[in-house]
């Protein structure tokens, strides 16, 4: 456990890492997600043959996604979007050549050098961790290919590890928790205990939340950042109580979300200070249905505008139940974006350029809403605050705030036109359009 009081982004987010993966953490089935028994798989979704192409040959995506280990479910959410918004639209002609990264990334480069020297693919799907996508990216900056980045890192894209070739349609670390800020000094508070996760995402999303909160005028009891899997839970719930704070802010995610949750409300002594966190602090459906009652009076701050429509849709077409809706409606968007530049771009045997420019001008409308891209090719969501309630074993959404269309900044990339500012500076953060939204 460790104990901090950090109020600036990026004092310790640096080239993080996520936790180390153990290959028993989570093994998907082969059979239900259609994997072989080779190392190299290669699946046709939704039925699609190579034959289906104007051309006769299927553009080809790479997937480089753990097979086994903590992030494997994630994947299976994503993999099931993207493949929900194909079976939707079946005349696309996609094939997927899914690779193992393995459960630490230490098959990820030998995954990447198979797809880019053999396949040619057309497209590549990153790795889910941080660690994983590095490796990608440092390798992959002279590919003619056009990559998505999965992991919310803001290192990733707009930042010092961007490339031109690189895409993220889900919101980063600054997008999932720099809006609550503000909203949180105007409408809860002004005293916050700060906790989450201690890797990577966790520390920036807390990162970012201070200094928002900071900002509008609020102030710090505590922050306490808990290893993954240390089971140092209760020994930060009792360093809450000394602190007597008007909100909490946690950036916990999965099983440790649940743990943080249900230890902060359990019993006649439970603490029911308001608590605040990025989507994943109950991610709908799994951690939503681990916490039951401990979500009450949750709020997180999602894109997703009807999670139960876009988990029966996924269901639908796919017979999947998905461990995250927001993961499985990234890879539905990803879909789309693959499909309309290769009915678009590809087929027309266009340069690489037409089609990076005709990705970041595009603009799509899926699960999240109307999607479109910034110059440093991060997304340009609709944001809202969200509680849950539970009747039953049944959950009912309620959209607590809307606010609105909530940019990224530029954190060392220069696309946008402002690159990194000296700490203290805050003309990026004007120029981008976040200040117009806090007053």
């Amino acid at each position: 456990m460790r104990s901090t009081h950090r109020t600036k982004p990026g004092a310790e987010t640096g080239p993080g890492r996520d936790a180390p993966k153990k290959p028993d953490d989570y093994t998907f089935s082969r059979r239900e997600f259609l994997f072989g028994t080779g190392a190299s798989v290669v699946l046709l979704l939704a039925g699609i043959s190579p034959a289906a192409g104007e051309k006769g040959r299927p553009v080809q995506v790479g997937f480089i996604l753990p097979e086994q280990g903590p992030a494997a479910r994630d994947c299976a959410s994503l993999l099931a979007g993207f493949d929900a918004y194909l079976r939707e639209n079946a005349g696309a002609s996609v094939e997927v050549i899914r690779k193992d990264s393995g459960p630490a990334d230490e098959k990820t480069l030998e995954a990447l050098a198979d797809l880019l020297m053999k396949k040619q693919v057309q497209f590549l799907i990153c790795p889910p961790t941080l660690e994983g996508t590095e490796k990608v990216l440092g390798a992959w900056a002279d590919s003619k290919a056009v990559a998505f980045v999965t992991h919310p890192s803001v290192r990733l894209v707009a930042g010092e590890l961007c490339l031109p070739s690189s895409f993220r349609v889900r919101p980063n670390t600054y997008q999932a928790a720099y809006p609550l800020g503000s909203w949180a000094v105007r409408n809860i508070g002004g005293k916050v205990f700060i906790s989450g996760d201690d890797d990577a995402q966790g520390n920036e999303e807390a990162d970012f939340f201070a200094h928002a909160f900071e900002r509008a005028g609020g102030s710090f009891g505590d922050r306490v950042m808990v290893p993954v899997k240390s089971g140092e839970i209760k020994a930060v719930v009792e360093t809450l109580k000394k602190t007597a704070p008007n909100l909490i802010f946690a950036s916990f995610r999965d099983k440790a979300a649940e743990d943080f949750l249900k230890t902060l409300r359990q019993g006649s002594g439970g603490i029911s200070v308001p608590v605040l966190g990025p989507e994943s602090l109950t991610a709908f459906p799994t951690t939503l249905t681990g916490l039951g009652k401990a979500s009450a009076g949750v709020k997180t701050l999602t894109t997703l505008r009807d999670p139960h429509e876009f988990e029966a849709l996924v269901k639908k077409h796919t017979g999947k139940q998905v461990h995250d809706a927001a993961r499985a409606a990234e890879g539905y968007d990803i879909a789309q974006i693959i499909v309309r530049a290769s009915k678009d771009v590809l087929r027309e045997k266009s340069d690489f350029q037409t089609l990076l420019k005709y990705i970041e001008e595009m603009e799509i409308e899926g699960p999240r809403g109307k999607i479109r891209f910034d110059k440093n090719h991060e997304p340009i969501l609709e944001f809202m605050v969200q509680e849950w309630e539970q009747a039953d074993r049944s959950f009912k959404r309620k959209v607590v705030a809307e606010l609105g269309p909530r940019p990224s900044l530029d954190f060392g990339c220069g696309r946008v036109g402002f690159p990194k500012k000296p700490e203290g500076e805050s003309k990026g953060e004007e120029e981008s359009g976040w200040l117009d939204h806090e007053e």
